[in-house]
């Protein structure tokens, strides 16, 4: 499934940003002083605090049709800060943050968090799930594998507030099974 983007609604700077959307507008200051990575605890204490609404957000909630929808609030070389649309059933791909850290807010509606760990086989074993309720906050770097899905009834939709520093150019991903189905002896000719 392809993520899509949207170029449209793009605040390159912050203070177009703040100006759009006021209640980010702490959020937006620190994004904007930081000349390298952000701490993680710093963006999810920020996230936990943030008083945004879908409302709010309404200008860059554009959802894709086959997949999850990425839309740009503000940006510069050490961030990225991201409208994430979710209709039911769009979700990730397995993947990390390898490089940076990653932090998002649900504003509405519910979605679900699955963990992994990665094990010898170079494959993932899934570690545990979260309900991702509105206010729920996702902090996560490096190493940390997981998945987000939108896996509420068809109709109801989920939209996310997320925070990438520096801005992931490209993740990694992971399968969790990707045999076919056994082998099989073939049937005798004779």
């Amino acid at each position: 499934m392809s993520v899509t983007a949207d170029k449209s609604s793009l605040c390159t700077t912050g203070s177009a940003a703040r100006d759009r959307f006021p209640s980010l507008a702490a959020l937006i200051d620190y994004l904007d002083s930081i000349r390298a990575r952000a701490e993680l605890s710093t963006l999810e204490r920020l996230l936990r605090s943030a008083t945004i609404t879908r409302d709010e957000l309404q200008s860059v909630c554009v959802f894709g049709t086959q997949a999850y929808r990425r839309n740009l609030i503000s940006k510069s070389p050490w961030y990225e800060l991201l409208a994430l649309t979710w209709r039911s059933g769009h979700c990730t791909p397995i993947h990390d943050h390898t490089g940076s850290s990653c932090a998002f807010r649900v504003i509405e509606g519910t979605g679900t968090e699955i963990r992994f760990a990665a094990t010898e086989s170079g494959l993932v074993c899934p570690t545990g799930t979260a309900r991702m309720e509105p206010g729920y906050v996702c902090a996560a770097e490096d190493s940390d594998i997981h998945q987000v899905a939108n896996m509420q009834a068809p109709g109801q939709d989920l939209i996310t507030l997320h925070i990438y520093s520096v801005p992931i150019k490209k993740m990694k991903t992971y399968a969790y099974a990707c045999s076919t189905g056994p082998e099989r002896d073939e049937e005798p000719t004779c």
